[in-house]
């Protein structure tokens, strides 16, 4: 079994460079990166998601509880963690046939927007918030869609807002990373 040292969330939004400084991290220290977007419920029709009040976005896109068991709980047991993501909404579940399978390791790293939301309090050791000005997060992740897709900013970006205004403010991070 793996003793863990170190359970981090990279926090940010869309766009801040949580994936990057994830895998350069994990490259150096051997880490084990989960990517919450991987357990974004892409069940959900977006006319469903338009109907939650902002709290609700920031706290129901990610299925904590599957991410939870499906891919933290075995880590922290030292075991191999193996799961399907969320995202097809052509296969079965709106699961990729794709099987995501992530090695233990004494560092774990949760890559994803929401992932220091208090669900999991008492899961990460340590809370770091990627921060970049949300006119360079939205233009970067434009950038990396292709896309300029007015109507997931129209959705999202008034949940990210909410979310790092309301229920977890800078200050509410151990640590901020600025990323200009």
């Amino acid at each position: 079994m793996t003793n863990i040292l170190l359970v981090v969330s990279l926090d940010g939004g869309s766009g801040a460079g949580k994936s990057t400084l994830a895998a350069e991290v994990a490259s150096q220290l051997g880490a084990a990166v989960i990517h919450c977007d991987d357990f974004f419920d892409a069940t959900l029709p977006d006319n469903d998601w338009d109907t939650y009040s902002l709290e609700q976005k920031c706290r129901r896109c990610i299925d904590w509880q599957r991410m939870r068991n499906a891919a933290l709980l075995p880590l922290l047991e030292g075991k191999k963690a193996q799961y399907y993501p969320y995202y097809s909404l052509s296969s079965d579940k709106g699961l990729e046939s794709r099987l995501v399978t992530i090695e233990p390791s004494k560092v774990i790293i949760l890559d994803g927007i929401y992932s220091s939301l208090l669900e999991l309090t008492g899961m990460n050791h340590l809370t770091v918030l990627v921060d970049v000005p949300p006119t360079l997060r939205r233009h970067r992740h434009n950038i990396r869609e292709g896309t300029d897709d007015l109507d997931w900013h129209l959705r999202w970006n008034p949940a990210e807002d909410y979310y790092f205004t309301a229920l977890r403010p800078p200050t509410t991070f151990d640590l901020i990373a600025v990323n200009n």
